[in-house]
Parts: structure tokens; sequence; C-alpha cells
């Protein structure tokens, strides 16, 4: 079985940048599922419209297929991972640690706001916690703490949670 930490929110929590920062800190390959968009996804984003989960369902599917054929067994995958109904379809056929990034849509809009050359529209926002199921068993961080914070408060949860992550 492949372990995933899966790091997870809305657009704008720093679903990369702590998956980044914790990947370099226990040292597993990082996945951005921002990278398994299909191009017709990421021209909707871009043009400010909602994904559907008809949209979702293949962009799932092909990061389940990319981490089932990948030789590593464990990976941190950045993840927005809304519904429960994705997470069950992730967790059907990968181990998963669940870490979910939460934040309000004020600060999730503003940090949007500031990037520069991003697909996602800040305007996006307000549908994406709509549709936000907040899971019942994962590590839930606040988003606005310190980067180096959030790191090691998942570390330290990961340590106590489980044994099956290899941590340097």
């Amino acid at each position: 079985m492949k372990n995933i930490i899966v790091i997870m929110g809305v657009s704008g929590a720093g679903k990369s940048t702590v998956a980044e920062a914790l990947s370099k800190s226990i040292h597993l390959p990082y996945l951005d599922a921002d990278d398994f968009h299909s191009k017709a996804n990421l021209m909707k984003m871009s043009s400010g419209t909602p994904l559907t989960d008809d949209d979702r369902w293949p962009w799932l599917a092909s990061i389940v297929e990319h981490i089932l054929n990948a030789h590593r067994s464990e990976f941190i995958l950045a993840c927005s991972a809304l519904k429960q109904s994705y997470r069950d379809y992730l967790s059907q056929r990968l181990s998963i640690t669940w870490v979910f990034l939460d934040i309000t849509e004020h600060e999730a809009t503003a940090r949007l706001a500031n990037r520069k050359q991003h697909y996602m529209q800040a305007s996006l926002i307000q549908s994406q916690l709509a549709t936000l199921e907040i899971p019942k068993n994962a590590i839930e961080i606040n988003a606005t703490d310190k980067l180096s914070s959030i790191v090691s408060r998942i570390e330290l949860q990961l340590k106590k949670d489980s044994g099956h992550f290899h941590q340097n």
C-alpha cells in the first residue's frame, strides 16, 4: 500500500507551500495535484468557472494512477480534496494521512489576489468553501500560522499517529 500525506484545503490555504516545506523536512517526494489537471480544467478555472464533479473525477483518477505506478511508496500530496467522496475515492487505493489547512474566505481571497500568473481566480474561493466538507479524521492546522510552526506541528502529529512514514 502506498502511504500518502495529503495537505488539503481550499485555494490560498498554502497547500503547495506547506507540502514543499514538509517534503524537505522529512525527505519525502512532493506531488502537486494541480499538475494533474487537464487543459480543459485549467481553462475553466482561469475563466472563473468552478469545476464540477465531472471535471474532478478524471483528475483524481490520474493522481491515483500516477502514485500507484510510481516506484516510491511514500509521497506528500498537495490536493484540495474538498468533498468526503473525493477523500473516500483517494483512500480506496492509498493509505492516507489527511492534513487540513483551515483558512477564512477573507484570508484565502487576499492570498490569491497577491498571486501573479496563477490560473485560480480569487472569485472561486466562495465556491470552494461552499463545496468544502470539513474532514473528520484529519490533522487540523490554522493555515495562517507561521510555516515553520505548521511543519513542526504536522511532524509531531505524524510521529504520534503513525509509525509507517519514514522520517529522517
